[in-house]
């Protein structure tokens, strides 16, 4: 479980830092349209401006190697975190502190690059928004068939999954040795990669209907310019749904035939992959459309001061929710608009909160398990009171010594290793209880209520001594 965690992170993470690499600090500025957000003019490539802007280039560049090669090292370091808790919470961390100073060094240019505006006395063009009326809203380029005939077929499948967790149909058990908690995991993934389908729907819809930019004075060169763009834009999107309708497929089927948490964590990856080499993809054919275009640019759209930093953009003047990036693919948002506004805040708080939920999930996985007897009741406790197992309605106790050979499989709750606690499919039994810290290998067994539950305290002798007393009130 471990290694396949580290696994997909990297498969994740490097792909992504070097995109942003490679796509944001490139070796040859001249040919780009933009330069750290700025637009590409005729006069940065003037002799004395034009080594201005290399030394802006090759010095950002270079910040944005080395913070390349230290997130490379670090990354090889969290795989080797012996506690699964700790190196979860150092990866997530990492996730967000390291795609924005991934940024820094283009934040540093996009300053750079303004001052050089200014010294050249190039003036923007704030709050301007060009349009052509003669192609306004007539340019599209996606299928509705393309984005929805995938995403009814991973529908069926969920449904299929849906029916089979419910008990009409019979998928999971085909074959010996399977376990019904399969068929919750099977609900659980499918419906996950469903929601993603369903969520790509609307978007595709909003950036095939997004304003068509301007970049000549001939309508029909704008019409072929914003269709080729929408055009890759709505591929790359149908491609990503069938990635999903395909990986929902073949997930159903594995856990139909096979119980391997560890290959399913490889198709998982396998579908990151996928998913960076389709934006891969995306991204080389945009550089292809905007160099066969950049002849035929008449009309440059000078609105640097809109973009804060080169990446966000803000124009209360401008009514549209959203604008083509200008770091990295897709589409952003006016965080000058009523939406745009509630959308960054919303992504402010969901930053907090899930800082403030890898605190709790730290704190958590150092808190020991203490399992206690107190007035008539096996108390199991983490940091509040998780069960209470009256003696009296104890129906069968035993003492295991051996917790790490116990076959646990989730169904809800928690599992950080070497802590278990809640709903378990545990020995192929499903529906038992888990309170379970492995680091103790003695383990109590009780069958109280209609419930089954494993249970241990944070040393062997603890965990004898809790068997020992619970015995002998029932022995009273």
């Amino acid at each position: 479980m471990g290694i396949m965690f580290n696994i997909i992170m990297l498969v994740i993470m490097v792909p992504s830092i070097l995109f942003i690499y490679l796509y944001e600090y490139p070796a040859k500025w001249r040919d780009k349209k933009y330069i750290f957000g700025v637009l590409n003019r005729a006069e940065f490539k003037e002799e004395k401006a034009a080594e201005r802007v290399d030394d802006i280039a090759s010095t950002c560049r270079k910040y944005a190697k080395w913070l390349l090669i230290i997130s490379l090292i670090l990354m090889v370091l969290f795989c080797f975190i012996p506690d699964f808790s700790i190196r979860l919470i150092a990866w997530s961390f990492f996730v967000f502190v390291d795609l924005v100073l991934m940024l820094v060094p283009f934040t540093k240019g996009n300053s750079e690059m303004k001052s050089l505006k200014r010294e050249l006395g190039i003036a923007s063009k704030k709050g301007v928004v060009y349009t052509d009326l003669k192609g306004a809203g007539a340019i599209h380029a996606l299928k509705k068939s393309r984005i929805i005939v995938p995403s009814i077929i991973a529908t069926v499948f969920f449904l299929v999954a849906l029916l089979e967790r419910i008990g009409v149909v019979k998928l999971v058990g085909l074959l010996p040795g399977q376990h019904t908690y399969q068929a919750m995991l099977m609900t659980g993934m499918t419906g996950a990669l469903l929601f993603i389908s369903l969520m790509l729907i609307p978007i595709a819809f909003m950036m095939d209907g997004i304003r068509n930019e301007v970049i000549s004075e001939d309508s029909d060169i704008n019409a072929n310019y914003n269709r080729a763009k929408k055009k890759n834009m709505a591929d790359f999107i149908v491609l990503f749904t069938w990635i999903n309708t395909a990986i929902i497929l073949i997930m159903m089927i594995m856990m139909s035939i096979w119980d391997y948490q560890i290959l399913y964590l490889a198709v998982y990856a396998v579908y990151m992959f996928a998913i960076m080499i389709g934006i891969y993809i995306y991204a080389k054919r945009q550089k292809q459309i905007e160099k066969r275009y950049k002849k035929e640019t008449s009309v440059e759209i000078d609105d640097d001061d809109n973009w804060i930093l080169g990446q966000i953009y803000y124009n209360p003047d401008d009514k549209r929710l959203n604008i083509t990036k200008r770091v990295g693919v897709g589409s952003t948002v006016n965080m000058a608009h009523p939406i745009g506004k509630f959308i960054g805040a919303f992504s402010i708080l969901l930053v907090i909160f899930t800082f403030v939920m890898l605190a709790y999930i730290g704190v958590l996985s150092q808190t020991p398990m203490v399992v206690r007897v107190e007035d008539g009741n096996v108390i199991c406790h983490q940091m509040k009171d998780d069960y209470a197992i009256s003696i009296s309605d104890i129906e069968d106790i035993s003492l295991g010594s051996d917790s790490s050979s116990l076959k646990l499989r989730k169904e809800s709750g928690y599992d950080m290793e070497p802590k278990y606690k809640g709903k378990y499919s545990i020995d192929d039994e499903s529906g038992c209880i888990s309170f379970l810290d492995l680091d103790t290998k003695a383990y109590i067994v009780i069958r109280a209520d209609g419930k089954k539950y494993y249970i241990n305290a944070p040393s062997d002798e603890e965990t004898q001594k809790v068997y020992n007393e619970v015995v002998e009130h029932i022995s009273e």
